[in-house]
């Protein structure tokens, strides 16, 4: 088929979010043999303002998105986010495109009633919603026309690359890495404090928290391939199959990765798949047995990979959104 992918390909970054889901699902949608053309939204809007500011050049964007699917005439238009292409502009391409089938993905939190307020929007005009939500707030958003799809967070083969059970254990730098901003949110700066407190003696690596500059692109891929563990922490631990991107990145680079219980990400992982732990000192007691234990560490760490490049590659994730929305044909 002929799609238009309009998402945040994220060019002004200078490769610095090359792990992010836009990239991972493109790919994807390569890969299953469809041509992809590609709406870079961010980027397109900043193309078109005089003043390089995506916000003067929205109105101009919409306005090109509906000429690329005039000219590209493709069978699906799939918006990654895309928080700004209006619905009055998706109407004027179906218009256009009567036989058009049109669906967004969305991966950031659901619970967030502003943030999402645009999603509620564009349903009336949308055959499918995918989120990487899952439960009651997901269901929130399916109407009879618009039904919600769970996808997990994705991985590229060809991006998160290493196998870090593989890196021997001179090589290690940390025994556990923390990547993730504390900005605002106390609690979590709290418990990353108390946290490594508990850890006497061991290499603990934050980047982004406790007063600790963020890094990205290659420098980051080589931090997660020289540690031993990854603590995946996202901002709520209480909705179902919630999990910030993170966890991706991280089991998808071969990581032994630890996360809360409670957002039933059971159901996504199996207990030799990835470490749950229920509270700070549980979380510790763990953090201290896998470091000195590097075969059950290993095994659970390459299992976790195997699962993600199995079950939740781009490739799959693009079929998902593929199949459901020809489905609406």
């Amino acid at each position: 088929m002929r799609i238009v992918h309009a998402c945040n390909l994220q060019f002004d970054k200078d490769g610095e979010h090359l792990w992010n889901q836009d990239q991972k699902i493109h790919h994807g949608l390569i890969r299953l043999g469809h041509f992809v053309y590609t709406f870079s939204l961010n980027d397109r809007a900043r193309m078109l303002s005089p003043t390089g500011s995506k916000s003067f050049g929205k109105k101009k964007a919409n306005k090109a998105l509906v000429e690329t699917c005039r000219n590209v005439h493709p069978d699906l238009l799939i918006l990654g986010h895309a928080q700004w292409i209006t619905a009055d502009t998706l109407r004027e391409i179906r218009s256009i495109l009567p036989e058009i089938r049109i669906g967004l993905w969305y991966v950031d939190p659901l619970w967030d009633e502003e943030a999402t307020r645009h999603l509620r929007d564009r349903t009336p005009v949308l055959d499918a919603l995918f989120c990487s939500t899952g439960g009651p707030l997901l269901e929130s958003f399916a109407t009879p026309d618009c039904p919600a799809f769970f996808i997990p967070s994705a991985v590229d083969a060809g991006i998160e690359c290493h196998r870090a059970f593989e890196t021997p254990e001179d090589e290690f730098v940390h025994d556990l890495l923390f990547f993730g901003r504390d900005k605002g949110q106390p609690e979590r700066r709290a418990f990353l404090a108390e946290l490594r407190d508990k850890l006497p003696g061991l290499r603990v690596g934050y980047y982004g928290c406790l007063d600790q500059p963020l890094i990205m692109g290659w420098e980051k891929e080589q931090v997660i391939r020289r540690s031993k563990m990854a603590l995946n922490l996202s901002r709520r631990s209480d909705v179902e199959l919630y999990s910030s991107s993170r966890i991706a990145e991280l089991m998808g680079n071969g990581i032994l990765t630890l996360t809360p219980r409670g957002a039933g990400l059971e159901k996504l992982y199996a207990e030799d798949e990835i470490v749950y732990f229920e509270g700070i000192d549980d979380l510790a007691e763990k953090i201290r047995h896998f470091a000195g234990d590097p075969d059950a560490r290993n095994a659970i760490a390459e299992k976790g990979w195997e699962r993600n490049h199995r079950d939740y590659s781009g490739t799959e994730v693009a079929r998902i959104i593929v199949e459901e929305l020809e489905r609406r044909s």
